[in-house]
């Protein structure tokens, strides 16, 4: 529905303008604190169905005030008249997660003047604490995304965001200028950051100088993070070094430099720790919490846990905080606010935050992430961060939690060394603000660290927009270090697990192993590198314990450990990656035998897992990529959204069975010939000759020889689209826009006994042509001249 949106001032005239094709209503408003002031608000306009409209087209009716997109509109100064399309709206104005919400329903008629005074409480004391999203963007500076420099601050002040860190890719971005322009500057401080964006990863730096030369993200982690860190700023502090979204697709740090999610190490000589903070939670989904290879929840792109990952770090003794944030590119499909990060700094002063503050406060880990509650941890009186020594093995914690009265908040879990050990749960529904204090005592028979997360199970629909899954209320609290041997130090758990196996015997060792919670146990297992820790680890019910064993003999290479390793393969608990660890683990001890393994392993899991993983481990399959082909080509395709469907359609020779009385011409006008043609180094046949490669077809051939029939595996990666014939037989029919990678895809066809014409039908839409193909199976032989009669 077509309409324009402008904001006036109250004591102005309400004469919005609007499309008068659009019939509409007028709604003059204003959002109210309890004291009568205006806030920075947002109104969330949802239709009687409960969805959510593209209403207002016009995103620049008011620059300078308003930031307005699909369904939603910030407002800087909490006031305005805006055009309504006619129908029955739900309206919700919020101001960020400390803040209540208020709604209201309006039947709009066209021509009609509505009004609504809105009302919103600051429901939750954060006194002396400060929010911050260190993750922002700009379509302006990063070239994707919908939210310009004026819209990004207007919806950061109207999500209550008080220090905002600008991290545009490669650009180092101030907003400040904007901020004084818009009159914004008694609700946030900004700092100039970057997103500094490798080939191998994302990392935020900040605070830095915004007319400083760009740090060269082609450098490789180790020298980058130390130019970074001589990076001079205003605020004359080290800047801060952040990895963002570790382990998402292929711009994943902690997959790309090798940290392996088991043990928490990497051994390539890329790799740096010379970072503060990791994303636990990242977008509005807190990408990152869930662990991808278990976790029902949907998880897109990501691998493993960067949980887990983090309590690695601490049970190795790093000091290394956790963050979330929005990474928002847009106004209102990913907010900024959600997560955010709540730090400690001793005042309330939005308009004046110390960066020195705040990156202090992140190194000493004395702040929380969230996208909902308020969480305040303290252990025997000390705060987030600190490190105490305890003369009683029961440590006193004290939890201050806090949720606005439209977020849900229902359990606390305390982990210590990386397991839970107490949890708290409210039971019914609270009306209103929820305020859990809870007192709980754990034990500490040894050093150890101690967080708190808490969680509600109502999503924050229509608060935050969803897509395929929902997003729930999760904070996650900064560790407390505990010394609880009297010793006067915080001694890691991976240490204590190493001083364990050093001073003990065998039986010392699996009596400790047996009176300890599983992370300890995995560390036990992990420190002892011996066969007996690893077949007591393998029979475990735990997964961590099992995953640290599979680790420790894919080390012993250990042939004997073989039959319990692939029990884990076959065992119906076993999950994808587990299974793949025990896998790797036997490939490393027998290749032959791994290569069988392998079958068995995507028998169960599928192809897809088995490549899930390779980033780890080379999947050693058995075949050597085709190196010697004939090529005809190229042909042209038609144009267009259904280009694809040229696959099949476009029926000529030298496809089996055609009867054509021409022979088909080549783009060049030449008819159809076939030229000899090497596969590259890596096995990719690189079809590609630019521009004259786009919108084309070509045909490859080779001759597959067999000494019996058999059907055989094979892996394919095209780029895109691709047909096989084995004779007159279709085998493969994959009309996929993709890019061309190793082993991609996983299939298979009969072989008659001798030599077997296997054509290859390659569609190429834009840039990249080729393909990688292999035969799993070393009996097999390839040529690309045909051979005599069999």
């Amino acid at each position: 529905m077509l309409t324009s949106i402008i904001l006036i001032a109250l004591t102005s005239p309400p004469a919005p303008t609007a499309n008068v094709e659009a019939p509409h209503g007028t709604l003059a408003f204003a959002v109210l604190d309890g004291n009568g002031y205006t806030v920075p608000a947002r109104l969330t306009f949802i239709n009687a169905g409960g969805e959510a409209e593209d209403l207002f087209p016009n995103p620049d009716a008011d620059p300078k005030q308003l930031a307005v997109r699909k369904h939603a509109i910030y407002t800087l100064d909490g006031t305005g008249v805006v055009t309504v399309p006619v129908g029955s709206w739900d309206i919700m104005a919020s101001h960020g997660i400390e803040w209540s919400i208020d709604t209201t329903h309006i039947d709009v008629e066209e021509g009609k003047e509505y009004s609504w005074d809105a009302e919103l409480i600051h429901e939750i004391d954060s006194t002396g604490w400060v929010s911050g999203d260190f993750h922002l963007h700009t379509l302006t500076h990063s070239g994707h995304g919908d939210s310009n420099m004026n819209e990004r601050i207007i919806s950061i002040v109207g999500e209550g965001v008080e220090f905002a860190v600008a991290t545009d890719h490669n650009h180092n971005t101030d907003y400040q200028p904007i901020i004084d322009d818009l009159g914004a500057n008694e609700h946030v401080t900004a700092v100039v950051g970057n997103e500094v964006s490798c080939t191998y990863g994302h990392l935020n730096a900040f605070p830095l100088d915004a007319s400083a030369k760009v740090v060269n993200q082609k450098l490789e982690a180790p020298e980058l993070f130390a130019m970074i860190r001589a990076e001079k700023n205003d605020a004359g502090v080290v800047p801060i070094i952040q990895i963002n979204h570790p382990r998402w697709g292929n711009i994943d740090y902690f997959g790309r430099r090798g940290l392996d999610p088991i043990t928490g190490e990497s051994d390539d000589e890329r790799w740096s720790w010379d970072f503060d903070s990791i994303e636990v939670l990242n977008e509005n989904y807190g990408w990152g919490y869930h662990d991808a290879e278990i976790s029902d929840v949907p998880t897109r792109s990501s691998r493993h846990s960067i949980l887990r990952d983090w309590y690695n770090m601490l049970n190795a003794g790093r000091n290394v905080s956790a963050v979330g944030n929005s990474d928002s590119h847009t106004v209102i499909a990913n907010i900024a606010g959600i997560p955010r990060n709540f730090v400690h700094v001793g005042y309330d002063d939005a308009s004046n935050i110390n960066p020195a503050d705040v990156t202090k406060a992140i190194r000493d880990g004395y702040m929380f992430t969230t996208t909902g509650p308020f969480l305040r941890m303290t252990a025997n009186g000390e705060p987030m961060g600190s490190v105490i020594s305890v003369n009683d093995p029961i440590v006193d914690i004290h939890i201050d939690a806090q949720a606005a009265s439209w977020i849900d908040l229902d359990t606390i879990r305390i982990i210590q060394n990386g397991d839970e050990v107490a949890i708290v749960e409210v039971d019914g529904d609270v009306d209103g603000v929820t305020h859990l204090r809870p007192r709980i005592r754990i034990d500490a028979p040894r050093d150890c660290w101690i967080i708190a997360i808490a969680e509600g199970d109502e999503a924050m629909t229509p608060y935050v927009d969803e897509d395929d899954r929902q997003i729930f209320p999760l904070a996650i609290a900064n560790p407390i270090f505990i010394d609880a041997d009297g010793d006067g130090k915080y001694t890691p758990p991976l240490e204590w697990a190493k001083s364990v196996v050093a001073k003990g015997h065998q039986a010392t060792i699996v009596r400790t192993f047996n009176d300890v919670n599983p992370t300890e146990q995995s560390l036990l297992v992990l420190a002892s590198n011996s066969k007996k820790m690893v077949e007591l680890g393998l029979k475990s019910n735990e997964r961590i314990v099992r995953l640290a064993a599979t680790k420790v003999a894919e080390q012993l290479k250990d042939p004997s450990i073989i039959p319990l390793l692939a029990d884990v393969i076959e065992d119906p608990t076993s999950d994808r990656y587990l299974a793949f660890s025990a896998w790797m683990a036997i490939d490393e001890t027998d290749s032959d035998l791994g290569k069988t393994t392998l079958s068995t392993y995507v028998d169960r899991f599928g192809w897809e897992d088995a490549r899930r993983y390779t980033k780890e481990r080379k999947l050693n399959l058995p075949g050597e990529f085709v190196r010697e082909w004939q090529v005809a080509g190229y042909f042209a395709i038609a144009n267009g959204d259904d280009r694809l469907s040229n696959l099949a359609n476009q029926k000529q020779i030298p496809e089996p069975n055609i009867v054509q009385l021409v022979v088909p011409k080549t783009t060049s006008g030449k008819p159809l010939a076939w030229v000899a043609m090497q596969s590259e180094e890596d096995g990719y046949l690189n079809l590609s000759l630019g521009k004259e490669t786009e919108n084309v077809i070509a045909y490859t051939k080779c001759w597959f020889w067999s000494p019996d029939e058999r059907e055989v595996e094979f892996t394919i990666g095209s780029d895109d689209a691709c047909r096989i014939w084995v004779g007159d037989a279709l085998v493969w029919d994959d009309a996929s826009w993709q890019t061309a990678s190793k082993d991609r895809k996983f299939g298979s066809f009969t072989l008659q006994k001798g030599w077997n014409p296997v054509l290859f039908k390659v569609l190429n839409g834009l840039k990249g042509m080729g393909l990688y193909f292999r035969i799993m199976d070393e009996e097999i032989k390839s040529s690309a001249i045909e051979p005599k009669a069999n």
